[in-house]
């Protein structure tokens, strides 16, 4: 026989004891004291947590909005003078594009996005323009994109890389040579874009050709990096009696028996390169939309229907 649900309400009230409140227990985010809601977004911790989700989470198939969600936090510095959070944004777009090559035309029209979006409100009171006032908007997105850039590639970039091919040091040594040459690939794509001028490619070619003696292996290849990135834009005949240069010391040094020879076939390859006028053989594609899938895929299909039906 089932027990009637009557014999609970002959429980007397004083016997039920209230339950005690957790000090531990689950509190939503949003009901947290410090939670997002209450957060405030002028801090450096917050600002740099959400540009860095945003830019976590871009790929083609969602550029147009996330790059307007971070041109709109870029645009909160109009409540700076100091212009923190669009600088945080170049900065960390920058560090993001070195370490993720396989996106890098995605990113370099983001950083050309950022120029062309940024709002003239926003300044920076210690840097000025040629007239005396204080930069703003697109040309301040420009001066910290050099600054960055510049600072970087000053560092430069140097690793010996471990024998053990499976080990952590070898992946920590991989990632940083991923890195620095990325940093050299995205300020080709600047160029490219018309962002950087070729005065400063021109700068940084002949500053990574000065040593041909003994140069280091890690400046050698930034500069083959760099110079298949820009070499179709830059090897014109404006700029033709100093390339004829900078490839009189490339050929010298694939004959210097100080480099080794995996370096030297590099050098061997980027001449090369140059008399196929800059055409790669196996160009790498450029990663492609969800959208673009799809229409690879029903290309195929049809062009498997067309030869079925001329068998």
């Amino acid at each position: 026989q089932q027990p009637s649900f009557n014999a609970a309400s002959q429980l007397q009230v004083q016997d039920v004891k209230p339950l005690a409140k957790s000090t531990t227990g689950f509190v939503p985010r949003a009901l947290r004291k410090g939670g997002d809601v209450a957060e405030d977004e002028m801090d450096e911790k917050v600002f740099k947590r959400r540009i860095m989700a945003l830019l976590n989470i871009i790929t083609p198939d969602n550029y147009d909005a996330v790059s307007d969600d971070l041109i709109e936090w870029g645009n909160k510095s109009v409540k700076e003078t100091d212009g923190r959070i669009l600088r945080k944004l170049v900065q960390l777009l920058v560090e993001k594009t070195a370490d993720e090559r396989t996106w890098m035309k995605m990113y370099a029209n983001l950083f050309l996005k950022l120029i062309s979006k940024i709002s003239n409100d926003v300044q920076d009171h210690s840097e000025r323009s040629k007239s005396g006032g204080y930069l703003s908007g697109g040309s301040l997105v420009r001066k910290y994109l050099l600054q960055k850039c510049q600072e970087d590639f000053e560092r430069g970039w140097k690793v010996d890389m471990p024998e053990a091919k499976q080990s952590e040091e070898f992946y920590d040594a991989l990632a940083i040579k991923r890195r620095g040459l990325g940093l050299v690939e995205l300020i080709g794509e600047l160029y490219l874009l018309d962002m950087l001028t070729a005065h400063i490619i021109k700068s940084s070619l002949r500053r990574m050709l000065t040593n041909i003696e003994t140069p280091e292996k890690e400046v050698l290849e930034s500069m083959m990096k760099l110079l298949s990135t820009v070499g179709k834009k830059l090897d014109t005949l404006e700029h033709k009696t100093e390339v004829n240069l900078y490839f009189e010391r490339i050929k010298f040094m694939t004959t210097n028996e100080n480099l080794s020879s995996r370096i030297r076939l590099l050098l061997m390859n980027t001449i090369e390169l140059r008399k196929r006028r800059w055409e790669v053989r196996h160009a790498e594609e450029a990663p492609k939309s969800i959208a673009q899938l799809h229409q690879d895929m029903e290309r195929e299909k049809l062009a498997k229907q067309a030869r079925s039906s001329s068998g």
